[in-house]
């Protein structure tokens, strides 16, 4: 039976680099084999990024030829620009007059919540509150240091409803992505193409070499930062802050940007060709 094969994160890789287990366990060692021969034998592979393929080609060079990358989208239609006056959500937490910053999703071991914390602990005695809208392994660690903290500028709720999102998507001011140094190539944060349908800019914690720097830029829709650049990551708050024309401009180019590239549409007909060219193929060599 003829298949593709479609990578999301990739295991053991994430467990071996978070030290979760040594590289030489068997588990690994069989599960890498394992991947291997499945990437063989697949008529096509699909990742999420380009620094997803060149982790998977280091590994296995041989499907150079059979590797495409077809990033997620997001539903333009569902989630789409609300103004924070006509937000409920924004209403419910009052947020609507205030310049908001939103971490909404996984709050998991990839994910670098320490330089959020140090941007929201330099703009402690600003008026610009901090949300986290979700869960995960680091949400309780997080929740500690706040209070050991003392900040009073971050708000914690629990994933919401899916109808909700376009909602809570829109009740901020500027969103944000992050990986931690190590996850480049090995995840890939879907949530990006959420805030982009959303039409508000982007601030993405990242590695100096990580596709988010490459996607941002030629978006126009926000800015990247070093790991541990709390400082950075707060100054350019700052300045959208004061500075509504470019938030709005930035937020506008995000959308208009997934909409020329992201959106179900667009990637369905990418998957589409894939899939029809892998099946072709096979029926060629028989």
């Amino acid at each position: 039976m003829p298949y593709v094969c479609l990578l999301y994160d990739l295991y053991p890789d994430v467990a071996v680099q978070l030290k979760v287990v040594p590289p030489n366990n068997f588990i690994v060692l069989l599960w890498n084999f394992l991947n291997s021969q499945i990437c063989k034998k697949a008529q096509a592979i699909i990742v999420l990024s380009s620094t997803v393929k060149d982790r998977v080609l280091e590994k296995c060079p041989d499907i150079a030829n059979k590797i495409y990358v077809i990033h997620s989208w997001a539903n333009h239609k569902d989630i789409f620009p609300i103004p924070k006056q006509h937000n409920w959500f924004a209403h419910r937490y009052n947020l609507v007059d205030k310049f908001t910053v939103l971490y909404s999703g996984n709050m998991g071991r990839c994910h670098d919540i320490d330089t959020i914390l140090e941007a929201a602990w330099q703009l402690k005695d600003e008026p610009i509150p901090f949300v986290f809208i979700g869960d995960g392994a680091k949400r309780a660690t997080v929740k500690e240091q706040i209070r050991q903290l003392g900040l009073h500028n971050c708000l914690f709720l629990d994933y919401q409803d899916k109808q909700c999102l376009p909602y809570s998507l829109t009740s901020c001011d500027l969103s944000l992505v992050s990986i931690i140094p190590g996850m480049e190539g090995l995840v890939a944060p879907s949530k990006l193409y959420g805030i982009l349908a959303a039409g508000r800019p982007v601030a993405a914690i990242c590695e100096p070499h990580s596709y988010l720097r490459d996607l941002i830029a030629d978006a126009n829709c926000g800015e990247a930062f070093d790991n541990g650049d709390g400082s950075g990551l707060a100054d350019f708050i700052r300045r959208l802050a004061s500075d509504s024309q470019l938030t709005d401009i930035l937020g506008r180019n995000g959308r208009s940007y997934l909409q020329s590239n992201f959106t179900a549409q667009i990637i369905a007909q990418k998957y589409w060709r894939v899939l029809n060219a892998s099946y072709l193929s096979k029926v060629l060599l028989h």
